[in-house]
């Protein structure tokens, strides 16, 4: 009967460990196309920007000027960031993964969106500050546009960072369920590690 058990175990393992490593990079790879579509969105914003503040710069009025200017500059800093962002995602390996990587680049990915709605937050008032400050300046004009341009892609950026950041927080919530299903007992001779398909 022992032997009966002990093959049968034997026979099962690596139908868990299949089971155990679809769910581990079906997971894995839903993060990465989230990441991938806040990329696509970005620079798709981005692109627009560009081109519309681009086409918009030719006006005689300079405080839409300044503000068109500012927002060809800052996009196209965002459009190189998308482009790195969408590579390195598409880089990304999904072998070897195990649970304890997965856990990582999942809260790792989540603390980078919390962290980037902070910095938005930061550019939405250095936006302010430079609209309040073209009251007190000799050609306001410019600060005025730059000011109300970076408090439009900060408060953009916030709001797909912040977005992301509750996606993927609610993604890495599945976690939880993936790590339910093992349980691990300890014993004097060793642990036991199983997985409830």
């Amino acid at each position: 009967m022992k032997h009966i058990l002990v093959l049968l175990a034997l026979a099962i393992s690596p139908v868990v460990v299949f089971c155990q490593m679809n769910e581990l990079i079906s997971f894995e790879q839903k993060r990465i196309d989230l990441n991938k579509k806040a990329m696509v969105v970005l620079g798709s914003w981005s692109t627009a920007n560009i081109i519309a503040g681009a086409i918009a710069t030719n006006t005689n009025n300079r405080e839409a000027r300044y503000f068109n200017q500012m927002n060809v500059i800052w996009n196209s800093v965002n459009l190189v960031i998308a482009g790195a962002g969408y590579y390195g995602a598409s880089k990304e390996k999904l072998k070897d993964l195990t649970f304890s990587k997965v856990l990582m680049h999942q809260n790792k990915t989540e603390k980078a969106f919390l962290f980037n709605t902070g910095l938005d937050l930061a550019y939405v008032t250095t936006g302010l500050y430079l609209t309040e400050r073209s009251k007190r300046n000799v050609d306001p004009a410019k600060l005025k546009g730059y000011g109300n341009s970076v408090m439009v892609q900060g408060g953009f950026l916030f709001l797909l960072d912040a977005v992301m950041y509750k996606l993927q927080q609610h993604h890495g919530k599945q976690l939880n369920s993936f790590a339910e299903k093992l349980t691990v007992v300890a014993g004097p001779g060793g642990f036991t590690v199983s997985y409830t398909l």
